[in-house]
């Protein structure tokens, strides 16, 4: 037996949906299911189905597909304001449409099929979009300022040791960083987390965990440079263990130049991990040369920032 889901409904259309969605093929769509076509608004008509858009301008109804006869491009009678007016039917998404002869039955006009209740959800997402999106806005510069005063807190506490880093010269592989004396400077300007031109934070962790003494370690480096031009550099290691307080040090002073700071970076990951940051991509990096006793970095997954080498780099914020 075939199934008209559309049998006994008179159905009007207005708004563009599109080009293989146009009146001309909704009219054969309709008809083929045994529905009734309309071309203007009449106590007939069961169903309009309208766009957001034409729905909330009260547009006229009309076909926006050229190559149809004037007569039906353009009506003279407002479909939406009319069909407010006239309360006699409701006013569809077309997606009634569309899921109705899916389904091969009528689908009762309510919740998200209704134009007034899918404009009202589509304004509900816009505004939590809108929301959220002012919200990760804020955390980030939140997250940003503390990233700052942290560094701010280290580089001035007094309390951090600020000394030359031990590995830089006599234990450091990578001797092709020409490196100055770590001097201390006076800087005015403010400090955060350097990022090289993939995005990536020399903000890293190098962890040690021994189940049998129940102890885990942790060491964070993070190589610093000024908000302002021309930049000047800085490099932290902070060491943080589950018995204890954090300890902080300088491995690069504030004022530092590139080769310094950068150099002091290399130096101590080399140092913990015994194995150098060019090389730090390797399948099992900490067996390479540091053995059960050495520090582990945790590589970024593919698709985020990993960092450049060292040969690749362009020294900026």
């Amino acid at each position: 037996m075939v199934r008209f889901p559309l049998a006994g409904l008179t159905i009007a259309v207005t708004g563009d949906f599109g080009p293989r969605r146009t009146h001309e093929t909704l009219k054969r769509w309709v008809e083929k299911n045994g529905g009734h076509w309309a071309t203007k608004i009449s106590k007939d008509v069961t169903h309009l189905i309208s766009t957001n858009e034409d729905y909330r301008n009260k547009a006229p109804m009309g076909n926006y597909q050229p190559r149809l006869a004037v007569a039906m491009f353009v009506l003279t009678i407002h479909s939406v304001k009319m069909a407010l007016k006239l309360k006699l039917f409701t006013i569809m998404t077309f997606d009634w449409l569309e899921d109705s002869l899916m389904k091969g039955f009528r689908l009762a006009p309510r919740g998200d099929y209704l134009v007034a209740r899918a404009i009202k959800d589509a304004k509900k997402v816009k505004r939590v979009s809108k929301q959220t999106k002012k919200e990760t806005i804020k955390k980030g510069i939140d997250s940003f300022k503390k990233e700052c005063q942290d560094i701010q807190d280290q580089l001035f506490s007094g309390t951090a040791l600020a000394l030359p880093y031990p590995y830089m010269t006599s234990h450091c592989p990578s001797t092709h960083i020409k490196l100055t004396p770590l001097v201390p400077m006076s800087s005015p300007d403010r400090y955060h987390i350097y990022r090289d031109s993939t995005l990536f934070a020399y903000d890293i962790s190098l962890v040690r965990v021994n189940l049998q003494q129940n102890k885990s370690e942790r060491y964070v480096l993070r190589l610093c440079t000024t908000h302002s031009a021309p930049h000047s550099f800085a490099t932290l290691l902070t060491y943080h263990h589950t018995h204890g307080a954090a300890q902080k040090s300088i491995l690069a002073p504030m004022g530092s130049d590139w080769g310094t700071a950068f150099g002091a970076f290399m130096a101590a990951f080399w140092a913990k991990t015994k194995v150098e940051w060019d090389e730090r991509f390797a399948a099992v990096p900490f067996r390479k040369g540091g053995g059960e006793d050495a520090f582990v970095y945790a590589v970024p997954k593919e698709g985020e920032p990993r960092g450049e080498v060292v040969g690749d780099f362009e020294v900026g914020g």
